[in-house]
């Protein structure tokens, strides 16, 4: 790395790593870290940098993979050599120049030498193969984020495809509620309601043979405003099989509105 790319490079970094920034740095400083291409400064700041941000702890040590040897890190070689062509396409292409020549005269085009082998550099090789796995850890990224598969419907048993009508609490309400409130199923012996936290945590399930379930004093004291809450209730049979369930309703209270001071 040349003296002006360090410079840039520093500067970048200090200014990325102000009190009132918090961009994370590229992945090339990090492979300029791990060759000792910053300044202390910098080496520092990158390093404080990735002690607390997962992400680029995880570059951090795909750069020290690389700097190894590209091949340690399991990269493809037909992988590599398309990444390393593309990286190479620019640089060899002419420069562009505004000068006319003048036409000299003509001779006998001289037979074309041998291309020479082509080589690529050790540096351009660690870059390419930190490209493929940056590019293959996002793209797995994606996948492990990807929302979970629906639960397979249930074949046979009593339900019919009804559905229960939720009534309240429903979407954002003034006060949190001291009931769950829905409407009566026909042929329903009773039904089974079920609340639950953000996470799919189960706060409270009870059974009820009325179409209201009011909440225990415990729980109530266990919900907070501005946190939302999701609730299912299911309409059984008098042998306890489903008859209906409604879908998953959430609410949550509005927060209390701040005193005036004094």
């Amino acid at each position: 790395m040349s003296d002006g790319s360090r410079q840039t490079l520093d500067a970048w970094l200090q200014a990325a790593y102000a009190p009132d920034a918090g961009a994370c740095p590229p992945p090339e400083a990090f492979l300029a870290a791990e060759r000792a291409d910053l300044s202390p400064a910098g080496q520092q700041a990158i390093d404080a940098h990735a002690d607390r941000c997962p992400a680029c702890a995880a570059e951090r040590d795909l750069a020290r993979l690389f700097d190894a040897a590209p091949a340690e890190a399991g990269v493809a070689p037909e992988d590599l050599e398309h990444v390393v062509s593309r990286l190479a396409a620019p640089t060899a292409a002419p420069a562009r120049s505004n000068v006319v020549p003048f036409p000299g005269p003509r001779r006998p085009a001289p037979a074309a030498p041998a291309a020479p082998a082509r080589t690529v550099s050790r540096s351009l090789l660690r870059f390419a193969a930190a490209a493929v796995l940056v590019l293959g850890f996002g793209l797995t990224w994606r996948v492990l984020q990807a929302p979970p598969d629906l639960p397979t419907p249930e074949v046979g048993g009593a339900l019919r495809g009804a559905t229960v009508e939720v009534v309240a609490p429903v979407g954002e309400v003034a006060d949190l509620p001291a009931e769950l409130r829905w409407g009566a199923v026909p042929g329903a012996a009773g039904y089974r309601v079920r609340l639950t936290t953000v996470d799919g945590s189960v706060l409270w399930e009870a059974a009820t043979q009325t179409p209201v379930a009011p909440l225990p004093a415990d729980l109530a004291g266990r919900l907070h405003r501005a946190v939302r809450y999701t609730w299912t209730v299911e309409a059984l049979d008098p042998q306890g099989g489903r008859l209906a369930i409604s879908p998953p309703v959430g609410f949550q209270a509005k927060p209390r509105p701040e005193e005036p001071p004094l």
